[in-house]
């Protein structure tokens, strides 16, 4: 049972890649358009999150089975999801500050390919 959800762990991993791509190319279509983000992104930003949400939830359960153990740095791994988790929020709250929109989708933009990097980060530190 471990070895699944470690797999689906695995595979959130790469779909939150992918996604977060996704995503922040989807910001840059917006801004080279000159058009503010809609609704559409910022549901699928939610759904970005709550992909990210689920992937820290299952981590935090295979960690308690003792799969932490087999992480040689599993603070550093904990730590990088941690702020996976916090990042979209975060930059929500001070981005929806901002008048200008355009700066704000180039923002975001930023900010999704922050969150790729991070997963991408957090995936190598779980591997070495």
């Amino acid at each position: 049972m471990l070895e699944l959800l470690s797999d689906i762990h695995r595979g959130l991993a790469r779909t939150g890649i992918l996604f977060f791509i996704a995503l922040g190319l989807w910001a840059l279509w917006f801004r080279f358009r000159s058009r503010p983000l809609d609704g559409s992104w910022y549901g699928a930003a939610a759904i970005g999150e709550l992909l990210m949400v689920l992937e820290f939830l299952l981590g935090w359960v295979l960690y308690s089975q003792g799969l932490g153990e087999n992480l040689a740095r599993a603070f550093v791994h904990i730590l990088y999801a941690v702020v996976a988790v916090i990042t979209l929020p975060a930059a929500y709250l001070y981005l929806s500050r901002l008048k200008n929109e355009n700066i704000k989708t180039i923002l975001f933009a930023i900010v999704c390919f922050f969150l790729m990097e991070v997963i991408i980060r957090t995936r190598f530190v779980a591997l070495v």
